[in-house]
């Protein structure tokens, strides 16, 4: 039986690896799924983000299989074994996360939801600890990013091109079995050496990372510090007061002012890019929901409704629009 089972996986493996195509349309499919069914049935919010939870996970399973397929490393091998099963354990907590809330809420209720919310939060703020210790830079929103297949799939015909334009242009093989370099494989006289080309082009997918010190690294503490924050002010002043939204709202600012303050990367920089844009999910939080951007949000989405093909998305984002506004993880990530 186990035989079987393993049989089956590889047999998976391989046709994932052989039908990109075929294989995004399926995901794509389970993803419009998830979306189509929220706010249509009683159960459907549950449902939906079991399907959308499992849908995420299943592409990311797909993009393991499809990226060891490729034999790309993207840490050293002697760290790669704890570090990467680390990252694959939280990635799959950050595509699960939402559901569990959801689920402790309708089986434990009030009590379950904010217990499920502090235990996640408290993973995630260990997780970015540990990172911060290992000296990993900036955290990303998510610690494995979704794979690039497109990009990939340029980088093996590229590497393949390229073992064939040096096999066939730069170097020839002697009878006795020595590899000797074609005169108009040479580079320029300067930059000569008795080593022969590579035959394959440096790898794309390593990762830079960048010690943070002074300024930077401050800014990055308080934003690894502001959920439990957030969460330990509105069990003190509930969840209704402004004081936990304007203490959330303060470490943003300061967090991302530090980081600012010093030199960044490209991947740094869009990161923090994305932490301004994530400023906007403050609309979604009371109570400047309920107050301020409740009703402009709705009379937007009214007026739309009215709009001939597109009306149909307003109708299916304030269906699902309550709901959405009070998950805590929503609202966060």
């Amino acid at each position: 039986m186990s035989y079987s089972k393993l049989e089956w996986f590889e047999s998976y493996k391989t046709w994932v690896v052989t039908n990109p195509e075929r294989l995004f349309q399926f995901e794509t499919a389970g993803r419009f799924l998830s979306y189509l069914i929220a706010g249509r049935i009683k159960t459907s919010p549950a449902i939906s983000e079991l399907l959308y939870s499992a849908s995420n996970i299943i592409i990311f399973l797909n993009d393991q299989i499809i990226l060891r397929s490729t034999h790309h490393k993207e840490l050293d091998p002697k760290t790669a074994t704890f570090v990467e099963k680390c990252r694959i354990l939280f990635t799959i907590l950050e595509y699960l996360q939402v559901f569990v809330e959801i689920t402790a809420t309708k089986i434990w209720g009030s009590y379950g939801k904010w217990t499920a919310v502090a235990v996640i939060q408290l993973i995630k703020f260990l997780w970015r600890v540990f990172m911060l210790i290992q000296q990993a830079g900036i955290a990303s929103s998510q610690a494995i990013r979704p794979l690039n297949r497109k990009k990939l799939r340029q980088n093996q015909l590229s590497e393949s091109k390229c073992d064939m334009e040096g096999k066939n242009n730069l170097t020839f093989t002697l009878k006795s079995g020595r590899v000797i370099r074609q005169v108009n494989g040479a580079p320029q006289i300067h930059k000569r050496n008795w080593k022969l080309p590579s035959s394959q082009p440096p790898q794309g997918h390593v990762v830079n990372n960048r010690k943070l010190e002074g300024y930077s690294l401050l800014g990055e503490v308080l934003y690894t510090l502001k959920p439990l924050c957030h969460l330990v002010a509105m069990s003190r002043f509930g969840t209704k007061s402004w004081i936990p939204t304007s203490i959330a709202f303060a470490t943003d600012i300061a967090s991302i002012t530090l980081l600012n303050s010093s030199s960044l990367n490209c991947e740094d920089a869009r990161e923090i890019r994305r932490r301004q844009i994530a400023l906007l999910m403050y609309l979604l939080r009371s109570p400047i929901y309920d107050r301020f951007s409740r009703t402009v949000i709705l009379q937007t989405m009214t007026y739309l409704r009215k709009v001939p093909v597109v009306g149909i998305l307003p109708q299916q984002f304030l269906q699902y629009m309550l709901f959405w506004q009070n998950v805590y993880c929503y609202t966060w990530d």
